[in-house]
């Protein structure tokens, strides 16, 4: 039984957590499946966004039990490769080329907190639980930490690490963790109108834009200068750029906008 659902309808390619009885608690097949599915987004130019959800109970609520319970018995090198995979699924997900939006809900533990924070537009239930939990275990938050502490400042981010505090939607979203709290149908209604903007605009200038994100937190300042001064330079020559800006002029919709 396949543990993720993936379908893509007109652009948008949806993926869907679907191991409820486990509040979609993640296990070695479902980061091996995610890290798949989002490493393939790279190769298709035909996906313009992706959306993001778990059924059942929880989004998803962290590391699975079993999953967690076998690492205890593995030697160092063993746990290195295991973490290995984990980083490789939350890296492919924060650099998708394209955006992804995510609905959560419920429990959101753990790991749970890294899925939510590698995506770019994040929709929750009112009633979400958050926790960073591993210190409790006596574990770290260490593989999301870095993706953690780029989605909410580090002020707020420090307590919640150190506490393992559980905290609800409208405190993340008062952090800015989350981006909007409303329930599953008002939540539909944020995210398709985050699609329609999206797919709005210019695909490649969206992926291009996306990079240009990760690129300048990462860059020194000379670096970034010298990055967005040849981005700009080359999408105004690019046939997606021409074509935006003659559009625009001739007061008409670009070729790549459907009515």
């Amino acid at each position: 039984m396949a543990l993720i659902d993936v379908s893509k309808k007109n652009q948008v390619l949806y993926v869907t957590l679907t191991r409820p009885e486990a509040h979609n608690a993640l296990n070695a097949e479902i980061i091996a499946s995610l890290t798949k599915t989002f490493e393939g987004i790279k190769k298709d130019k035909s996906i313009a966004a992706v959306v993001l959800t778990g059924d059942g109970p929880s989004f998803c609520s962290g590391g699975d039990l079993n999953w967690m319970r076998e690492s205890i018995k593995y030697k160092l090198a063993q746990n290195i490769k295991d973490a290995q995979k984990l980083s490789n699924m939350y890296e492919a997900i924060f650099s998708c080329p394209v955006p992804v939006i995510a609905f959560i809900h419920g429990n959101v533990m753990g790991g749970g907190v890294g899925l939510v924070a590698v995506c770019d537009i994040v929709a929750a239930d009112p009633e979400t639980k958050f926790c960073l939990s591993e210190v409790r275990l006596g574990l770290v938050p260490s593989i999301i930490s870095p993706y953690v502490l780029r989605k909410m400042p580090e002020s707020a981010a420090r307590p919640l690490m150190l506490t393992a505090e559980v905290f609800k939607a409208d405190h993340a979203h008062k952090i800015n963790f989350v981006h909007y709290v409303g329930n599953k149908e008002s939540s539909q209604v944020f995210i398709v109108n985050k699609l329609n903007l999206i797919l709005n605009n210019g695909p490649e200038a969206t992926r291009i834009t996306k990079d240009l994100i990760q690129k300048i937190k990462t860059s020194p300042w000379p670096a970034q200068r010298k990055l967005t001064v040849k981005t700009i330079a080359q999408r105004r020559v690019s046939k997606e750029g021409q074509e935006g800006m003659t559009a625009f002029f001739e007061k008409r919709d670009p070729n790549w906008r459907k009515n």
